[in-house]
């Protein structure tokens, strides 16, 4: 199979953070076309010369669909490959080696995938990590859905007209859709969930995160609330949503810790990148 990965990239200082780097590595070892867009940095780092193929420096415009589009574009024709990678740096990983994961069974019949599925706002393949196989590719629905893609005027219509929009595009179109982790069956999290993610010693902090759950869903964001089952599941990725926004006001002292006893190597990149960001959770 003849693969090519897009990473879109964006960094608050205009650098391209040492989790990145590595997770360039990884994709690296996937990818026979690596390309990232960044619409921050200016200049690729000498340590990734001889990793990625194509360094596409953009205005900060369009959110990452647009970083997307124009590395589709720099592929030249897009029926070259087998399969197309859309992924971006709002997620630490991968953790692990993404092989097998490219031909998990649970996605080894879909034309449309990704790592995980979701009910909020329509059910859709979250964009943090897609990819489209030939079969989409070489179809209508691929060329008039990235032909549409321009900027918006705010995240949430990006996210109704693109992220969902481009799930329901292919399904409509009648490809299959499938994804590592579904996450549309979600209920609520679960009393050993709720205590691994919040001390109910912490009385004021537990309490925050119990409100915030109940105001939020049904249906949750799987890959924010609900990561450990998604990372259970074979999802490698982690994402930095959880301590950046922190949505759901877990303790993230207790999820990064459970991280580091998952995946150590990735251990000082993740508290790196929170420190210079300006979060430390201890």
């Amino acid at each position: 199979m003849r693969r090519a990965v897009i990473l879109a990239h964006y960094d608050q200082d205009g650098i391209i953070d040492p989790y990145v780097i590595r997770a360039l590595h990884g994709y690296r070892a996937i990818a026979d076309r690596l390309v990232l867009v960044s619409a921050s940095a200016s200049s690729l780092p000498a340590a990734l010369a001889d990793v990625v193929d194509d360094f596409l420096p953009r205005e900060n415009v369009g959110y990452d669909f647009c970083s997307w589009r124009d590395g589709i574009a720099r592929l030249g024709d897009p029926r070259q490959f087998d399969e197309i990678v859309c992924a971006n740096d709002s997620v630490y990983g991968p953790l692990v080696d993404l092989g097998p994961v490219m031909s998990d069974p649970r996605v080894a019949g879909a034309d449309f995938w990704g790592m995980v599925m979701s009910a909020q706002r329509g059910d859709h393949v979250q964009s943090w990590f897609f990819a489209m196989r030939r079969p989409a590719i070489e179809s209508r629905a691929f060329g008039e859905f990235w032909k549409t893609v321009a900027p918006q005027s705010s995240k949430g219509q990006v996210i109704d007209r693109y992220e969902v929009g481009l799930t329901q595009a292919f399904a409509a179109a009648g490809f299959r859709v499938a994804a590592i982790y579904d996450g549309r069956q979600c209920g609520p999290p679960t009393l050993r969930e709720r205590l691994r993610n919040v001390s109910p010693l912490e009385v004021q902090r537990f309490g925050r995160h119990a409100r915030r759950v109940k105001r939020m869903g049904p249906p949750f964001n799987p890959s924010e609330l609900f990561w450990e089952r998604a990372c259970d599941a074979g999802v490698p990725y982690l994402k930095a949503a959880i301590f950046r926004a922190n949505p759901y006001r877990v303790d993230v002292r207790r999820v990064l810790a459970r991280a580091v006893n998952r995946w150590p190597e990735w251990a000082a990149l993740i508290r790196s990148h929170l420190d210079r960001v300006g979060i430390a959770p201890g």
